[in-house]
């Protein structure tokens, strides 16, 4: 008997990244997608991909200093991002201000994202994984549950007024504990993006970066597949399995 799984995966079918000439990354905050996919961003930035950041909230909230927390956290989180995406080599910067920690809804993120997807018609759409056991962040949850709907239902006018002709072809959940692709990156990447993140001195201080740059190392080389490699971890699919799909999980 054929095995249909591979015959469905000729039917759905995702680029590899370094084909695509344009992905949008959608984080929660300033400093996500840096921790999560940094290598892979100067990777494709090398290699002529325009990488779009997309911050859905602005960043107010993260300090345990209530003199700081608000319009001035905002604005050094702000340039923190700047500062690390000049490295890493970003196209540009986007920025979406909702209240950090705020009570907007997913389903305002779902048309701002749909927005941005008519405008900027991303090759793939990365995001954080808002279906990560034990999550529970509501900044991450509704920025991956929006941008996920928004990369399914970009098309409809019920979303976002007006038509698109612009097909998505993936989208690349990071943070998952579902990963079923490892691009691998070199040493040099690895590096800007460690440098990139001691960008973020609002969030890290030395111990923490000397944590956080130990732990992305070391799992950059357990998920590699040969030793001496290094990867960074995404769940690929294709939109249209984001709907009454449940071989997604396996995919």
């Amino acid at each position: 008997m054929q095995d249909w799984s591979k015959k469905l995966r000729e039917f759905l079918t995702v680029p590899n990244f370094e084909e695509c000439k344009t992905v949008l990354c959608v984080q929660p905050h300033p400093d996500d997608a840096d921790i999560s996919m940094g290598a892979t961003v100067a990777k494709l930035s090398e290699v002529g991909v325009k990488v779009y950041y997309l911050t859905v909230t602005d960043g107010g909230a993260g300090s345990t200093d209530e003199k700081t927390i608000g319009k001035s956290l905002r604005a050094i989180r702000q340039k923190e991002q700047q500062d690390a995406a000049h490295i890493l080599g970003v196209h540009e910067l986007i920025w979406l201000d909702f209240e950090d920690l705020g009570d907007y809804t997913a389903q305002e993120v779902r048309a701002r994202v749909a927005e941005h997807i008519r405008k900027i018609m991303p090759d793939i759409v990365f995001t954080v994984d808002p279906f990560l056991p034990y999550e529970v962040h509501p900044d991450h949850i509704k920025t991956g549950m929006g941008a996920a709907q928004a990369t399914s239902l970009y098309r409809l006018p019920k979303i976002y007024p007006g038509t698109t002709d612009h097909t998505v072809k993936a989208i690349g959940f990071f943070n998952t504990a579902f990963p079923n692709t490892f691009y691998e990156i070199e040493q040099r990447h690895l590096e800007k993006k460690l440098m990139a993140l001691s960008q973020h001195k609002s969030q890290f201080d030395e111990n923490s970066l000397k944590m956080l740059s130990f732990y992305l190392t070391e799992r950059s080389k357990q998920y590699a597949k040969e030793s001496g490699k290094l990867v960074e971890t995404f769940k690929v699919l294709p939109p249209t399995m984001l709907h009454v799909f449940p071989e997604a999980l396996t995919y």
